[in-house]
C-alpha cells in the first residue's frame, strides 16, 4: 500500500513540477493605478479596486477551481487552470475598471510564469494610451 501511494506520489510530482506558478493581470494604462487605488473618485459606471476588489470577492472559488485542475484523469491541468484564473481577472477588469476613463475597461492583460518564464500572454483588447 505504501509502495502505491508513494509511486502515485512521484506520479504526482512529475505531473505538477515544482516551483513557483503565478497567474496575474496587467492593467497598462497610464491612469490605471490611480483609478484602481483612489476611492474618493466616484465613479458613474465601474469601481475602484476593480480587479483587487472582485480577486478578494471570489478568492475561494477561484482555489476551488484550481484544486479540481491538479488531479485529474488526464494528469494535472493545472497551468491551464492558471490561464483560466489569468482570464477571469481580465474580465474582473472589464467588467468593474471605470467605462468614463479612456480605454481602462479593455486594457487587462492576462498572463501566467511558470518559476519566472512567460507561459501565457495575451495582449490586452486596447493598446496603451499615450502618457
Amino acid at each position: 500500500m505504501a509502495d502505491t501511494f508513494n509511486r502515485k506520489i512521484d506520479e504526482l510530482i512529475r505531473d505538477v513540477g515544482a516551483g513557483k506558478l503565478v497567474a496575474g493581470c496587467t492593467v497598462n494604462q497610464p491612469y490605471a493605478q490611480n483609478q484602481h487605488q483612489s476611492l474618493w473618485f466616484r465613479h458613474t459606471n465601474g469601481r475602484p479596486l476593480y480587479l483587487g476588489g472582485p480577486l478578494l470577492e471570489n478568492a475561494f472559488s477561484l482555489v476551488e477551481g484550481l484544486s479540481r485542475k491538479v488531479l485529474t484523469p488526464h494528469g494535472s491541468e493545472l497551468k491551464s487552470g492558471m490561464q483560466d484564473v489569468a482570464e477571469e481577472m481580465a474580465r474582473y477588469v472589464l467588467e468593474n475598471a471605470p467605462k468614463d476613463t479612456g480605454q481602462l475597461s479593455l486594457s487587462g492583460n492576462p498572463w501566467v510564469t511558470d518559476n519566472g518564464v512567460i507561459i501565457y500572454d495575451r495582449p490586452s483588447i486596447a493598446p496603451r494610451e499615450p502618457d
